[in-house]
């Protein structure tokens, strides 16, 4: 499942979170926060990326499994 968990305007150098991420585990936090500072760095999701991501968060690709695999809290009332 894939979920808007985040977003960053690059131009204004800011990042958005979406609060349901407060009901997740720190690591998924984490994950989100760095996937989106990263995203200062480099605009796509290319190889250049995954490198920032693999240096800052090395485990981000098992975190970014978990995360996707859980619904959102308010999809499954």
């Amino acid at each position: 499942m894939r979920t808007k968990w985040g977003t960053c305007n690059i131009d204004r150098k800011r990042i958005w979170i979406n609060l349901q991420l407060a009901k997740k585990t720190p690591e998924c936090l984490a994950y989100v926060v760095t996937h989106e500072l990263v995203h200062l760095l480099e605009r796509n999701h290319n190889e250049q990326f995954q490198k920032y991501m693999d240096t800052f968060f090395p485990e981000w690709r098992v975190v970014k499994e978990k995360l996707n695999q859980q619904m959102l809290d308010y999809m499954s009332e």
